[in-house]
Order: C-alpha cells, then sequence, then structure tokens
C-alpha cells in the first residue's frame, strides 16, 4: 500500500503494527459521525492525511508559510474498473447488481456505474 510506503518514508523506516487507518486518516471521515477524523492534534506533525477527493477540492494551506505537500496517484482506469467491479460483487448481497462483467464496463465507462 503506498500509505504504508509513505508513512515508513516519513518515519525513517518504522514499522509499526497500529492500523494505518490511525496512523493516517482519510479526510473524508471529518464528515462521518460513526467513524469520525482522529483529533488532529494529537497526530505528529508534519501529519499525513489521505483523500480521495481530487486535487482541486482538497483543501489548500492558508499561508505561504505552512504550505501542504501533495502526492497525487492516479491508477490505470482499467484496473479501477476491474477492482469496482469485483468489489461491488462481493458487497452486491443487497441486490444492486449481479450482472456480467461487459455489461458493468459499459454502464462504468459512461459514468452510471454507482452501485454501492
Amino acid at each position: 500500500m503506498v500509505q504504508e510506503i509513505v508513512w515508513q518514508i516519513h518515519n525513517e523506516g518504522a514499522i509499526s503494527s497500529e492500523s494505518i487507518l490511525k496512523r493516517v486518516p482519510f479526510l473524508e471521515r471529518a464528515t462521518n459521525e460513526k467513524f469520525p477524523l482522529p483529533d488532529l492534534k494529537t497526530l505528529s506533525s508534519p501529519r499525513l492525511i489521505k483523500s480521495h477527493l481530487p486535487y482541486n477540492h482538497t483543501p489548500k494551506s492558508a499561508s505561504k508559510d505552512a504550505r501542504c505537500k501533495y502526492i497525487y496517484i492516479a491508477r490505470n482506469p482499467k484496473d479501477v474498473a476491474v477492482s469496482y467491479f469485483h468489489f461491488v460483487k462481493r458487497v452486491s448481497a443487497n441486490g444492486k447488481y449481479d450482472g456480467p462483467w461487459e455489461f458493468f464496463l459499459k454502464l462504468f465507462m459512461e459514468g452510471n456505474g454507482k452501485f454501492v
């Protein structure tokens, strides 16, 4: 996992058994009441935070003196589609999708692949 590699680089190769979600939390959890974002003041500085947000929607530093650094990772679209297909099939006990790959791919490419 990229987040583990970045955390280890940031921490001089240290290995931790603590959950990666606690060490490198998702920014999106800030709006999740069930699984809230940890108090950022308790995380060592500089902080590592991951997000699924596009870069243009990611919060930026308020001052030039405290600039954030970003690592942007873009996956191969085919890899994303295959991974999402298997994820949806695994969690589709609620009957949202149980069709073939070809139809799923067509919907995904059209932007209509929201099954979860």
